[in-house]
């Protein structure tokens, strides 16, 4: 159930079937098939550096912090840091530092009736960038069923070790080097690219001042262009969950992608089209804030 090769396999099936095919050249067409030979045929610390070197073409949650000054490399001691770190590189104007993290789910199955540890590789990829912190993690795969026979049921699935303990556990460390970090309020990042017309919204909420407001808008319409009026008024409020789409003829930001502004928290549910557009999609947020 959670050999290395069990594990291996979990995690090239977080990234796209175009993505493996590409990097592995496999004989094989379907991911199904695919998966087992290139896990049957290649290295475990190629299959990692492949993970790591690509997780921008895997489905994402990000964190965004604001840090209390600009981060410097030479005071940092990555040595201590509570999660072995897999890789560091210089990218994107700052420094990234990516580890896979193990996951377990404990899961409870029926027919017959069993308790399972079911384990994960998780790529976390966390970056300073002058006073900004980036923490990206990619989304695991939650059909837990596929993982069992036919006729068996999954009943209950808890996660241990999951992102938020992590994402704490970076939290203290950079506190303990030297570091406030607070949520960043992305508001005025996603207002300008929303003013210039770069992105419309697909599903809002806001508050006002005694109510929170949700608009949910129906197949391929999006709000500012239905209810101009709506737009304006909601544009002069904080934001809370948003689901935008991109509205350009070109392919630099995801399709769709979900933000919570004032929470600081951006979800990318889809597979990216190209390595860079969820990079763009933080570098356009962060260039507009």
């Amino acid at each position: 159930m959670n050999s290395a090769k069990n594990l291996s396999q979990r995690l090239l099936k977080l990234y796209p079937v175009k993505a493996l095919k590409e990097f592995f050249d496999p004989d094989t067409t379907t991911q199904a098939e695919q998966i087992p030979e290139i896990v049957n045929g290649h290295p475990f610390n190629k299959i990692k550096n492949f993970a790591l070197d690509n997780y921008n073409l895997t489905k994402q949650h990000i964190f965004l912090f604001k840090l209390n000054k600009k981060f410097v490399r030479s005071k940092f001691n990555s040595a201590g840091f509570p999660i072995p770190v897999d890789q560091e590189l210089i990218q994107h104007g700052g420094h990234s530092f990516k580890f896979l993290h193990k996951v377990d789910f404990d899961t409870t199955v029926l027919n017959p009736y069993e308790q399972v540890t079911i384990s994960f590789y998780q790529p976390i990829i966390f970056s300073f960038r002058n006073d900004d912190l980036i923490i990206q993690a990619t989304i695991l795969e939650k059909n837990m069923d596929s993982y069992f026979s036919i006729g068996r049921r999954v009943v209950d699935s808890i996660k241990q070790n999951g992102e938020g303990i992590v994402i704490s556990d970076i939290l203290d460390f950079v506190r303990k080097s030297g570091y406030q970090a607070s949520s960043n309020d992305l508001n005025k990042g996603i207002k300008a690219l929303w003013e210039n017309k770069v992105i419309d919204s697909k599903y809002a909420k806001w508050k006002k001042d005694r109510s929170t407001t949700t608009e949910v808008m129906d197949e391929e319409y999006t709000l500012r262009d239905q209810y101009p009026e709506v737009y304006k008024a909601l544009i002069k409020s904080p934001l809370n969950k948003m689901i935008f789409k991109y509205k350009l003829a070109d392919q630099t930001l995801c399709n769709h992608f979900t933000v919570d502004p004032t929470g600081g928290t951006l979800n990318v549910t889809i597979y990216p089209e190209t390595p860079n557009q969820i990079e763009n999609v933080i570098r356009e947020i962060l260039s507009n804030n």
